[in-house]
């Protein structure tokens, strides 16, 4: 998920707080320290709070894919001044074990907790598109969400490309474990395979 740094006309930075919320991380901001909810999108503390950030839409693809693509990219060095080896991903366990670490209250049994999902949310109404069954589909996907047309287009890998609206208009999106999503949004539909 990406936000837009801009709240209330103001640029702010912002840094990961090491707290959790729902077992998801809390982001701060440097200029006042309020603490951000990434899925609630919403400062729950600080002299922020309550103020909404605003998602943005963001490309989730192979790095052979953007390569392709924008062959002058630059990557980010990993010469940062501090001994660690970038290519271990300290969360590779976290990923594999079944159980969540932290609690989160109750967890839908509607998929396994987790499972990552494509979260969609238009108008207030939310639903969560499983990606192990979007990996299954190819091309343009076409479904609804809250009565309006939505289309899920995939790469020949059943990689989400794009998400958009009747109009063409990309839709922000977000991709988290089940557990995470349906935490901060209970009322979610889940999409299930009609076959």
């Amino acid at each position: 998920m990406v936000y837009s740094g801009k709240v209330d006309d103001k640029v702010f930075t912002f840094g990961v707080s090491g707290r959790l919320y729902k077992s998801n991380v809390l982001i701060y901001d440097h200029q006042t320290e309020s603490l951000w909810s990434q899925l609630k999108e919403t400062a729950i503390s600080g002299p922020m709070v309550g103020r909404k950030l605003k998602k943005i839409s963001a490309e989730r693809t192979a790095w052979k894919h953007w390569l392709k693509k924008h062959p002058q990219t630059k990557v980010l060095s990993t010469d940062t001044g501090y001994h660690r080896d970038y290519n271990i991903d300290p969360y590779e366990g976290y990923y594999r074990a079944l159980g969540i670490m932290f609690p989160v209250g109750d967890v839908r049994t509607d998929l396994s907790a987790k499972e990552m999902v494509l979260g969609v949310e238009i108008n207030g109404a939310a639903k969560a598109y499983p990606l192990s069954l979007l990996e299954r589909k190819t091309g343009i996907f076409k479904d609804e969400i809250d009565e309006i047309a939505v289309r899920i287009i995939l790469s020949k890998e059943g990689q989400v490309v794009n998400v958009q609206d009747h109009q063409a208009r990309t839709i922000p999106v977000i991709f988290a474990y089940w557990f995470a999503w349906q935490a901060f949004h209970p009322e979610t539909e889940v999409y299930a395979d009609a076959k």
